[in-house]
């Protein structure tokens, strides 16, 4: 069974998040955890003795969490047609990061999903956001993010990209090789950087996630690395059409740097696509 935790603040693009993994999932034997953290609206006070104030507000955040899961729930039981039983909600004080580190094992979830209200169509515009803070402090698991209000695209064209510097994480690969095959997609690996410049080394990862994907159709493509990494990237899903981007996470290598550059003003503002941000192998 795969246990999917969708992380809510019960806004469009949550809700949006969430839809998108039940229709990615929905074929499948899978679980959805429906889940808020509230931590973040408590403040305790600073005094041993209980702020009478602050309680009152506490409960009063524990019921419009409730409350939420459940419109969310009854929301998405009417609009992906599943089952019931398939959807559980978890309301919980805790802060996200906290809460996140803790249910994941708990629950043993198999990936993450995450939407991003501020996320304006450029690998850079959500830096500094939640969804980043989990990113670099939190990645347990494959965690997929859905920025704005994306409609579902079934995931015929995969982009994956990567220096090939390190050894793939292929236990993390697991899920995306799973999607591949239930969607019969292919997979293009982008390179930032010149084929000839490529060692035995990076011959050899690129080789090693060609066998892992047996039965897929991947491929390599390069790119001149004079420009903005996550310019390069985002010029090459929108020109592709890409139906999903993916990356191992490295906090000090390509991937850390594509949260951090600045955005591009000539990359279309409109342009939306989902990632999957893996774990890298430890």
């Amino acid at each position: 069974m795969k246990n999917i935790l969708i992380a809510t603040d019960f806004s469009k693009e949550a809700y949006c998040a969430l839809f998108y993994a039940t229709r990615l999932f929905q074929k499948e034997n899978s679980k959805f955890y429906i889940a808020n953290f509230y931590g973040e609206k408590i403040h305790p006070s600073v005094y041993s003795i209980v702020n009478e104030e602050e309680f009152s507000k506490t409960q009063q955040y524990k019921m419009e969490s409730e409350t939420g899961c459940n419109e969310t729930l009854h929301n998405i039981i009417r609009d992906s047609s599943l089952e019931s039983e398939r959807f559980e909600v978890i309301s919980s004080e805790q802060k996200l990061l906290k809460g996140i580190e803790n249910q994941v094992p708990g629950l043993e979830i198999d990936m993450l999903v995450m939407g991003t209200g501020k996320h304006r169509g450029t690998l850079a515009s959500i830096s500094g956001t939640h969804t980043t803070n989990v990113i670099e402090k939190a990645l347990l698991v494959p965690t997929l993010i859905i920025p704005r209000e994306l409609e579902y695209t079934a995931p015929a064209h995969i982009a994956f990209a990567s220096e090939l510097l390190f050894e793939f994480n292929f236990e993390a690969l697991q899920i995306l090789r799973e999607i591949a095959l239930k969607f019969n997609s292919r997979i293009t690996l982008i390179h930032d950087g010149m084929e000839t410049e490529l060692s035995k080394r990076q011959w050899k990862n690129y080789d090693d996630f060609k066998s892992f994907f047996e039965g897929v159709p991947v491929h390599i493509e390069f790119s001149y690395p004079n420009i903005e990494v996550s310019r390069t990237i985002a010029e090459f899903v929108k020109n592709k059409k890409v139906d999903l981007l993916c990356m191992e996470y490295y906090k000090h290598s390509l991937t850390g740097n594509l949260f951090r550059e600045p955005v591009v003003e000539k990359i279309d503002r409109h342009l939306s696509f989902p990632f999957l941000i893996l774990p890298a192998k430890s």
